[in-house]
């Protein structure tokens, strides 16, 4: 009798000590660790993936790091768990990839516009005025908000002796780029 009642004794207290559980649950199979609070590195031990049972008392000095592929790492402290709630849904993200198509357009873009600016420079160092300002403005078509192209129509009309339309194209440019200081010393030649 005494063999059994220790067994019964035994039996139950393993019941009534066992911890808690929390069940980690997310929208896409993610791999869960548990990371300490003074861990600098945020990495953690890999405890497995989801879904997965965490035992409550672990949580304590520790917070979940939710991490996988492909996947947005997220962070989460669990806040003590109210009487019944035994499961944590977790809403991962994506992270978004870089398409490599629109950086490379962003280059062609940008090789675009310096070949524009090195053939109106060959223009103008022709003094062929004519050709400097309709690269010009083809450069500003294409990049409205740039002030390169308003300085080379700028310096074209200067070098022709048009004082007015030079100053004109200098003050757009200077609209455009209020810091560049040479474009004030450009202005100010184009009074004369």
């Amino acid at each position: 009798m005494r063999l059994l009642s220790l067994f019964l004794l035994f039996l139950g207290s393993g019941f009534a000590c066992s911890t808690p559980s929390l069940t980690l649950v997310s929208n896409e199979k993610v791999n869960i660790s548990l990371v300490d609070f003074d861990d600098q590195t945020g990495e953690g031990d890999v405890i497995g993936e989801t879904p997965i049972a965490v035992d409550v008392q672990k949580l304590k000095k520790q917070y979940i790091r939710v991490w996988g592929e492909g996947i947005q790492s997220q962070y989460w402290v669990v806040k003590p768990l109210t009487e019944g709630k035994n499961e944590l849904t977790l809403r991962v993200e994506r992270k978004e990839e870089k398409d490599d198509g629109d950086e490379q357009a962003k280059i062609q873009e940008q090789n675009r516009a310096y070949r524009m600016l090195l053939r109106a420079y060959k223009a103008l160092t022709a003094k062929d005025w004519e050709s400097t300002r309709e690269i010009s403005k083809q450069m500003s078509q294409n990049q409205p908000d740039a002030a390169a192209p308003h300085l080379l129509t700028g310096l074209s009309f200067l070098a022709e002796g048009n004082a007015g339309k030079a100053r004109a194209s200098f003050l757009k440019a200077k609209n455009l780029d209020p810091e560049d200081r040479d474009i004030d010393e450009l202005i100010r030649l184009s009074k004369k």
